[in-house]
């Protein structure tokens, strides 16, 4: 699933699995709430992304995960959530995750997580993502 804003230059592109429930659930909990179009999400998984002058390999997309700022500059890991969730309109969530004193337990909490998002997507992931549904209609 490939979403494409609303407004010419959205201010951060996200670069999502989209073949891990969880993942497409969180991404169609931003897009709810993405009415002004500052949020882009670009599918990793769909055919010709390598290709298509992300400059971001689907590799390292894979490992954790990557977002790209109206100015260029490519963030990865818990900041992309960080901005994301400003952007979304959850200043506390935003807030949390962008406190630097909070980066040591964060960050790797967070790359262990993406290690296994899969396993973990595999037994809670369905679930979720049609809780999302059902909260987003």
């Amino acid at each position: 699933m490939q979403i494409t804003p609303t407004s010419a230059t959205p201010e951060l592109t996200l670069y999502y699995d989209g073949q891990c429930p969880l993942c497409v659930a969180e991404v169609a909990f931003l897009q709810s709430r993405n009415a002004r179009g500052q949020l882009a999400f670009v599918d990793i998984t769909q055919t010709g992304f390598e290709v298509a002058g992300h400059n971001i390999s689907c590799e390292a997309a894979m490992a954790q995960i990557h977002g790209r700022t109206a100015d260029g500059q490519v963030l990865v890991g818990v900041p992309v959530f960080a901005t994301a969730y400003q952007l979304a309109k959850l200043p506390v969530l935003a807030w949390l995750l962008s406190r630097r004193w909070l980066m040591p337990v964060l960050q790797p909490a967070y790359v262990l997580f993406a290690k296994h998002r899969q396993a973990i997507s595999k037994r809670i992931g369905p679930r979720v993502l049609q809780l999302s549904k059902r909260f987003l209609r």
